[in-house]
């Protein structure tokens, strides 16, 4: 018996591909298996003409397996399928392999990706989130009145926190301090209003709505290690980009706009739902890669964008695999944080770089830029 086929495309709820045995008589039976057990079954005897073209018989031997349930993604890896009589796997295209991106994307960035909570990274990762979330709500873990904002941040990538910044934002003094400052990170030597600024972020930015909603996605309390000031119109990118972290599948980006009017922020809808690995073992979510230049640069090009507007009182969370931009109009600042669990240590804070000023709430949430 000489079996021949592969695997050429799965996902989270099944897999198709072909099969083929040159002495069968009647078409093979396939199995979808993981940790040994059956989570799908399929008659190979679709019809490929490309197949048929090939050589492969009749071209009858496609198969499309629907599993019995919904299969975490960080577990593609391990899904296996082979034909049901004998132990002989079917082997994955470029475009499955999954086996060998992982390999490759330990080898390549070891720390990557694997240092996650059980929470943390739900809204990317989890086709099972929305029965953690309310596991986590029955338990007394989550707030109930968190856990409606977190639903929506974790289905959409995104959400707007419509006042959370009331009754007026920032004081008219730091405000106007934010207004003199450069574009990008905020430099903390040598300048009044940068201090201004900063002292004033805490209080800002830990209120309870947009606490309670950090707290639920990291399961911990925030730390914001990075701020930066934008204006006119920004090049799309995501959230865990902005600066090399420990794990950028835990972050998330708080978007405010300091000044009188409304700043425009377009959202690539389900771009945080993309897988975070390319089929070459590179994560979209690494500072400066490849992967995440070419997604931003597609986003522009040709995706579906959703836009919200925000006012002085409002605040936007963005997930870290969500590809957006801001659209400031003239006199008003866009200010960026990038948020982080407090377990995390940003990279170049354990390269001397950072930390040089730090800020501690009442809550227990730190600023420390």
């Amino acid at each position: 018996m000489t079996i021949r086929g592969s695997i050429d495309d799965i996902t989270p709820l099944g897999a198709s591909g072909w099969v083929h045995d040159d002495q069968a008589r009647e078409p093979l039976l396939v199995q979808a298996m993981i940790n040994g057990a059956v989570i799908g079954e399929a008659i190979a005897d679709a019809e490929r003409p490309d197949l048929a073209e090939a050589g492969f018989g009749d071209g009858r031997c496609g198969f499309r397996i629907a599993f019995g349930a919904a299969i975490d993604p960080s577990q593609l890896a391990f899904v296996s399928v082979k034909p049901s009589r004998g132990d002989a796997e079917l082997p994955r295209t470029n475009l499955t392999g999954f086996v060998d991106a992982f390999r490759a994307m330990r080898a390549r960035h070891p720390g990557v990706g694997w240092t996650r909570s059980i929470f943390g990274g739900l809204w990317t990762d989890r086709v099972d989130a929305r029965r953690r979330l309310a596991g986590r709500v029955a338990i007394g873990a989550v707030a109930q009145d968190v856990a409606a904002p977190l639903g929506r941040f974790i289905e959409a990538g995104h959400v707007l926190l419509q006042g959370a910044l009331a009754p007026a934002g920032l004081e008219a003094r730091v405000a106007e301090a934010a207004a003199r400052l450069p574009e990008g990170p905020l430099a903390t030597r040598g300048s009044l209003d940068a201090a201004d600024l900063l002292a004033a972020l805490p209080e800002l930015l830990f209120r309870d709505a947009a606490l309670g909603l950090l707290r639920g996605a990291f399961d911990d309390n925030p730390l914001v290690c990075r701020v930066e000031l934008a204006r006119g119109t920004t090049p799309f990118s995501q959230p865990s980009t902005a600066e090399p972290l420990p794990s950028p599948t835990e972050c998330a980006a708080l978007v405010a706009g300091i000044g009188e009017g409304r700043m425009l922020l377009d959202i690539v809808r389900d771009s945080h739902a993309l897988p975070e690995f390319t089929p070459g073992g590179e994560s979209r979510w690494l500072a400066g890669s490849a992967a995440s230049l070419s997604l931003a640069a597609a986003a522009a090009a040709a995706a579906s964008v959703e836009t919200l507007a925000l006012g002085e009182c409002d605040l936007a969370v963005i997930a870290p695999g969500t590809v957006y931009r801001l659209r400031v109009p003239e006199g008003m600042t866009a200010l960026v944080a990038l948020a982080s669990p407090n377990r995390q240590t940003p990279l170049r804070f354990l390269h001397g770089e950072g930390g040089e000023v730090t800020l501690r709430h009442a809550s227990g949430a730190t600023l420390s830029v």
